[in-house]
């Protein structure tokens, strides 16, 4: 914006002598060059223009054209109204002071690769500033025709950049793919790897393990690994909206960063059952478990794969800031805002220690922890946790007070989890809550006992909507129900 508007005042300048050298019978190329026969020294820069100088400027801006002059009546028109609308939004320091902001940003970015970080830093928190006052000026009655001028320049500023990931929301034309569809499309693609491992392979039970104890595809890493390799490098391209090319490279990024692999192996349980008479009994049983593994390389591993330049590794440095965790989520479609509330859990179930129910209605247990016939294969299977069937959109609270340590809102899969929360809550003690049609917590955060985290769904490997709740002890899994009466 700031080179545009330096380049047009140089060319009004540029017409207005030449404007006024062909009054006085030169050529423009003389004033351009500074030979006319009769001018006059040039006052020293900075120094205070003669009387007669300021007189001859005056008459020259009358007698000008309207082109050199900036703009015809209508557009002096048009322009008037639109000012007369923007300060009745906003007042008119405000304005200047968003602008002014926007391109101290640009100079930053443009004044070296040193100080690009906080330049881009600097710029993304702008155009987000600006993108809040739009909304209200939008509500205020700013005109449809204004709001989408703004909106333009707004994303113009940052789309170009590795940023731009954050506005693929929408597909330009036919030939693009946005980033939610990209994902969706991925993640089928690495769903229905898992599924066709536990289709083929003959097992009892299946458990699923990863080196960094995280079973869904870190999709912000994914894209900030892809979104700093294509715009960061030589060539850079946009990424506002993507190819099938790019496409292509975020798969293969994908795959890198999530490797699966498996293997089998031979478990003995003791199980309780009971007789045709209804008298129960133990049982012991040996099974095959497939244990799946699951890879997760990290962002730095992947820039040394790639041998990341100065530029990309800057880029994704910054687009790994735990700020945008939340743009991330909503690029996606798996956060929800407006979370945080703090309801009082159903107290049918009598709390036997620290931990309280985790949703605010009892809801119907359909499936207790250990051993149980697997609704979807109809085999008998070990469960993890306790399902709470109740309705889509039920609030879950915090069990206790903890640190959120993983919030999965862009995975939808989730290593058959969907999206889910695991809290920390010291002293060895964890739980986990999946399955969630959307989360409202982030990674790191600090919540209370009650507090709203998610909200129950049927994402993930479920038949219909509930809640999986576990509970974890020292890192082993535990009945749930045992600390409630």
């Amino acid at each position: 914006m700031a080179e545009t508007q330096a380049r047009q005042h140089r060319q009004k300048e540029v017409a207005a002598r030449a404007h006024a050298a062909g009054e006085r019978g030169v050529s423009p190329k003389q004033v351009e060059c500074g030979t006319l026969p009769d001018a006059e020294p040039r006052p020293p820069r900075g120094a205070d223009l003669p009387r007669q100088r300021a007189k001859e400027k005056a008459v020259t801006a009358k007698t000008a054209p309207r082109d050199i002059r900036g703009v015809t009546q209508s557009q002096r028109r048009t322009r008037t109204a639109a000012n007369e609308t923007v300060r009745s939004v906003m007042p008119q320091a405000q304005m200047q002071t968003h602008a002014q902001k926007i391109r101290l940003a640009a100079q930053k970015a443009a004044a070296g690769t040193g100080r690009t970080a906080v330049a881009v830093r600097s710029a993304i928190r702008h155009f987000l500033l600006g993108l809040h006052s739009l909304v209200a000026a939008i509500a205020a009655g700013i005109s449809v025709a204004l709001s989408i001028i703004i909106v333009i320049s707004l994303v113009a500023f940052v789309s170009g950049s590795a940023y731009g990931i954050f506005f693929a929301a929408d597909a330009p034309n036919a030939a693009s793919v946005t980033v939610r569809e990209a994902v969706e499309t991925l993640t089928e693609e690495y769903r229905d790897r898992l599924e066709e491992i536990s289709d083929t392979v003959q097992h009892d039970r299946q458990d699923i393990t990863a080196n960094d104890d995280v079973y869904f595809i870190r999709w912000q890493d994914v894209l900030a690994v892809f979104s700093s390799y294509v715009s960061g490098n030589e060539q850079g391209a946009p990424v506002a909206a993507l190819t099938e090319e790019q496409v292509d490279k975020l798969r293969e990024i994908m795959w890198a960063m999530n490797a699966v692999d498996y293997a089998t192996r031979a478990e003995t349980a003791v199980i309780e059952t009971t007789d045709k008479n209804g008298k129960a009994t133990t049982t012991e049983i040996t099974e095959t478990v497939l244990v799946i593994s699951l890879t997760h390389k990290t962002p730095g591993e992947m820039a040394a794969d790639y041998h990341f330049t100065a530029r990309q590794d800057t880029y994704l440095q910054l687009l790994q800031d735990p700020q945008y965790e939340e743009l991330w989520a909503e690029l996606l479609g798996g956060f929800a805002q407006g979370g945080g509330e703090v309801m009082s859990p159903d107290s049918t179930r009598t709390p036997t220690g620290t931990l309280q129910w985790p949703l605010p209605v009892a809801g119907t247990i359909t499936s207790q922890f250990g051993h149980r016939v697997d609704p979807i294969t109809g085999a008998v299977s070990s469960h993890t946790g306790t399902d709470i069937a109740c309705a889509e959109g039920t609030p879950i609270l915090a069990a206790a007070d903890g640190t959120v340590t993983v919030a999965n809102g862009l995975d939808s899969w989730g290593g058959s989890y969907g999206y889910y929360i695991q809290i920390d809550h010291g002293g060895g003690l964890e739980t986990l809550y999946a399955h969630c049609s959307a989360i409202c917590v982030t990674t790191g955060q600090q919540v209370q006992a009650g507090q709203v985290i998610g909200y129950v769904g049927h994402t993930g490997r479920a038949t219909g909507s509930h809640l999986h709740f576990e509970v974890r002890a020292n890192g082993n899994r535990v009945n749930p129900l045992q600390n409630f009466l």
